[in-house]
C-alpha cells in the first residue's frame, strides 16, 4: 500500500519542481513591440560598414571596366521615439586599384517616420542593373561580390529614399519589417490602392 501513495508523491514532486522550472515568456515581437523597442532594434541593426567590389561588363564590346571596391558605412545612428525620428552620420567612397576615385561628402541623414510611403528590399546587382539601364547603357552589367541586399526607405515628397546596406539577407528583411512597424506606429506609410 505505501509504494501506491510513494509514486504520485514522487509525480507530483517533479511536477511542481519542473513548474518552477518553466521560463519567463520572451518579450514582445513584432506587431506587439513598443515603439521605444521597435526603434532600439533599429539602432542596434544598422551601423556598420559595408565593403563590396562592383564588376562592371559591356555586353556589347565584351570588354571589362576595372574592378572598383565600394565602402558604405553608417555610425552615431540615434532613434528619438517622441519626434518618430531616426538620425545617422554616412561616409561613402570608392576605389580603383586602391586609388580613391569618389569620396562623397559624409553627410547626416534623417528619417522622418511620419513622411515614410515605402520600405521595400532590393538587391544591389538589380538596383545597379536598372540605374545604367535608366542611364541609357542597357548593355552594361554588374557583378556585386559579395552580394548586398539593400533596405530603401522612401519618403515624401517623391523620390526621396535613403538606401541601408547589408550582407545578411535575412537582417535586413528583419530590419525592414522593424521600419515598417515603426512607421505605422507613427502615422506613416501609404495606403495600398491596388
Amino acid at each position: 500500500m505505501k509504494v501506491f501513495w510513494i509514486t504520485p508523491l514522487l509525480l507530483l514532486a517533479s511536477t511542481v519542481a519542473k513548474a518552477q522550472d518553466i521560463p519567463l515568456l520572451a518579450p514582445l515581437r513584432g506587431d506587439a513591440a513598443s515603439l521605444v523597442d521597435t526603434l532600439k532594434f533599429i539602432e542596434e541593426k544598422l551601423p556598420g560598414t559595408v565593403n563590396y567590389m562592383v564588376y562592371l561588363h559591356d555586353n556589347i564590346t565584351g570588354t571589362d571596366q576595372p574592378p572598383h571596391t565600394t565602402s558604405s558605412t553608417l555610425t552615431q545612428v540615434s532613434a528619438d521615439a517622441g519626434r518618430c525620428q531616426i538620425s545617422f552620420h554616412a561616409r561613402f567612397e570608392i576605389t580603383i586599384n586602391g586609388v580613391q576615385v569618389i569620396k562623397a561628402p559624409e553627410s547626416d541623414g534623417e528619417i522622418f517616420l511620419k513622411q515614410v510611403q515605402e520600405i521595400s528590399l532590393a538587391q544591389k546587382e538589380t538596383m545597379e542593373q536598372r540605374a545604367h539601364a535608366r542611364a541609357g547603357h542597357p548593355q552594361l552589367s554588374p557583378k556585386i561580390d559579395p552580394p548586398i541586399t539593400l533596405v530603401v526607405v522612401r519618403s515624401a515628397p517623391p523620390n526621396l529614399s535613403k538606401t541601408f546596406s547589408f550582407y545578411d539577407e535575412s537582417l535586413a528583411e528583419r530590419v525592414s519589417k522593424a521600419l515598417q512597424h515603426a512607421v505605422s506606429l507613427c502615422g506613416g506609410g501609404k495606403p495600398e490602392t491596388f
